[in-house]
């Protein structure tokens, strides 16, 4: 079998288990290390960051600095598996910060285990592989056996996308002592059966089985059930008991890992017809995974353009991209063709339907893919300087945040690079736009150059007047330019994050709803981190926010990540025009067994000519503003994607009221 995903999360869980580990733990310490796994396990925020900081607390008074730098590595897993990267990225900073300020280099380990699962996380598991050795490098194995399991286990996952060989020896390494609690060995046998069966080993598959199945029938409550099913999938395949296979499919909820392992089972029962079918909907379910698995290749073999960026002037930069962007469309239908030429060794018959599926592809996606290959290269290259200026902006605002003076230097260098960054990337990110399902006029260019690339210079040049100051700047002075370092770096990262994903989105490609979640909950939690722009704070000082619903708790929806962007783009409309009192954020039964979410605010009310123009990207109302005009427009294209609609209430008239409905 060829499993494209292994899913393990042993390493996870031994991080939390590892803490109650002791056996001489205060009864104090005991209620923590339980309220802070309930918490981890509820997924809800609030609980778990306020779990996490009692018990933290409780380590740094006791000087209990083991369990407490763990402690702060579940931080890290937590924010990873509920994919808030730049959260993760920025624990990870601040983890290694305090490791140096307290002089424990020892725990630096840690820092390193951190970057492994943020990587792994964002499918770069060769970069989770480097530091993921490096934490191994790091650690004391005599005194620390517990983390030299928890990094062998670790870089063997990242280890088995593409080397299962080289996986299994990092699974030889585990310490032995570790192996004796059947906990850590079941979920360990379950990691071992599935890379074996990977690499075609069928007599170390049954092997290993054997402990596995005695572990799951003589200590259930002992086992570890991670991967039971595509284990025992593996097993049955090898048994020719394809019905128990299938029932074993039906059990995981996972659609597209059941879909891969049913495709297995049905090649070898020879059913080629369910095969298809099942293989139809595998390609549907994993377009996203698919793309972004040949994004990273993308990014690696645009990387020449990197060099070049900063010696060739733009004209040849555009040229050059264009042809690399050729370059990655030839390679995407060359990997999608070596896939139906090894499939087509299997059956003639599946061989020609899997032909006639890729022309029809080829005939009516071909320039879409490019387009969406090359905005999404472009978005990844943006992320780390967008998060960057976020990043500042968020500390900057905070006039309590004391920057020492030869700090400066480092931290607004940071600022100018990242800037630099997104300024050498703006005409590529237009030109993706001009490739779009619309186009974008002269005029419309004109408007997000006065929009990104005059607040990039001020930018800029505030950061090197900062830099040249030395320290020396009068600390009024310094906090005044320090405020225009915060607007511009808000606005900057902000504006572009939004173009870009209007660009993306630009197709009006169906987004699919992945997760279940409740209402109630989601909504809150959006409008609790939200952060008021820097622009806005000094305005509007006591704006408060306030969260009203008239549907019970227990409503569940069906919803999409980016539905966080869309809310937070009617955030940041809300926040920019409000002229003081509350933001507020609603939730509604339509009757009709949809809901609605509106966001509104106090302030002046949209214009009745105003109230469909405002929906049109790159429209200004007044002309003394400087904005990109993207975040309605944004809004709009991700509802229409996502199913739903975003209106304005023209009824409501205290200021702006936009519903979001059908959901």
């Amino acid at each position: 079998m060829n499993y494209k995903k292994i899913i393990i999360s042993i390493a996870l869980l031994l991080t939390c288990v590892t803490l109650s580990a002791q056996q001489k733990t205060p009864d104090m310490e005991q209620q923590l290390v339980q309220r802070l796994q309930e918490a981890q396990m509820s997924g809800n925020d609030k609980e778990f960051y306020k779990a996490q900081d009692d018990f933290l607390q409780f380590l740094e008074k006791y000087d209990d600095w083991d369990k407490y730098y763990r402690t702060r590595m579940t931080r890290i897993i937590y924010e990873v598996n509920n994919k808030r990267f730049h959260r993760a990225f920025l624990e990870v900073l601040q983890l290694t910060d305090d490791i140096k300020e307290r002089h424990h280099e020892q725990y630096l380990y840690v820092s390193n285990m951190g970057l492994g699962f943020f990587y792994n996380g964002r499918n770069q598991h060769e970069l989770a592989e480097k530091f993921f050795r490096r934490a191994l490098q790091g650690i004391d194995a005599n005194k620390d056996p517990i983390a030299v399991f928890n990094a062998y286990l670790s870089l063997a996952q990242s280890l088995s996308f593409k080397h299962p060989a080289e996986a299994m020896a990092c699974l030889d390494s585990l310490p032995q002592q570790m192996l004796q609690i059947p906990m850590y060995e079941s979920g360990v046998l379950g990691y071992r059966c599935i890379i074996a069966n990977q690499m075609g080993d069928r007599e170390a598959f049954k092997r290993y089985f054997t402990r596995y199945d005695s572990i799951r029938q003589h200590q259930p409550d002992q086992f570890n059930a991670t991967n039971l099913e595509q284990v025992m999938v593996s097993q049955c395949l090898i048994l020719k008991d394809y019905q128990c296979a299938l029932s074993w499919c039906d059990s995981i909820n996972v659609p597209l890992t059941a879909t891969e392992l049913r495709i297995n089972v049905y090649e070898a029962m020879g059913d080629w017809k369910r095969a298809y079918q099942s293989l139809q909907l595998k390609d549907s379910l994993e377009l996203t995974d698919e793309r972004e698995a040949l994004e990273i290749h993308m990014m690696d073999m645009s990387h020449d353009i990197d060099l070049l960026e900063s010696e060739q002037k733009k004209a040849e930069i555009r040229r050059i991209q264009l042809i690399i962007v050729g370059l990655m469309a030839v390679s995407i239908i060359a990997l999608l063709i070596g896939m139906l030429v090894i499939r087509n060794k299997k059956n003639r018959r599946l061989r020609e339907q899997f032909q006639q599926l890729q022309e029809a592809r080829r005939d009516t996606e071909a320039g879409q893919a490019i387009r969406r290959a090359f905005v999404t290269t472009i978005y990844e290259k943006l992320k780390s300087p967008i998060n960057v200026l976020r990043g500042y902006a968020r500390v900057f605002n905070d006039p309590n945040f004391q920057l020492k003076p030869e700090e400066r230097p480092k931290r607004y260098s940071d600022i100018i690079a990242a800037a630099q960054s997104i300024e050498s990337l703006i005409d590529p990110m237009l030109d993706s736009y001009v490739r779009g399902t619309a186009g974008i006029t002269d005029e419309e260019k004109r408007v997000c150059m006065d929009a990104l690339r005059s607040p990039l210079l001020t930018l800029i040049n505030t950061s090197e007047v900062i830099i040249e100051g030395h320290g020396e700047i009068p600390r009024e002075e310094y906090m005044e330019l320090r405020g225009c370092v915060c607007r511009d770096a808000y606005h900057v990262s902000t504006a572009t994050h939004q173009l870009i994903l209007y660009s993306l989105y630009g197709d009006n490609l169906p987004i699919t709803k992945v997760h279940t979640i409740k209402l109630n909950e989601l909504a809150q939690s959006i409008l609790n981190s939200y952060e008021l722009a820097p622009s806005a704070i000094d305005q509007n000082r006591h704006l408060g926010r306030q969260f009203l619903t008239d549907v019970p708790d227990d409503v569940e929806i069906h919803a999409n990540p980016l539905l966080k962007e869309l809310l937070n783009c009617l955030l940041d409309n809300a926040d920019k025009y409000a002229s003081g009192g509350t933001v507020k954020m609603s939730c509604h039964d339509c009757g009709d067994g949809t809901y609605a979410i509106a966001v509104f605010n106090e302030g002046p009310a949209v214009a009745a000519d105003d109230a469909e123009r405002i929906f049109d990207p790159f429209v200004r109302l007044r002309p003394e503003e400087h904005s990109l005009g993207i975040g309605l427009p944004l809004a709009r294209r991700l509802a229409n994607s996502m199913g739903y609609e975003v209106t304005l209430d023209k009824t409501y008239t205290k200021g702006a009221r936009f519903v979001v409905s059908g959901i």
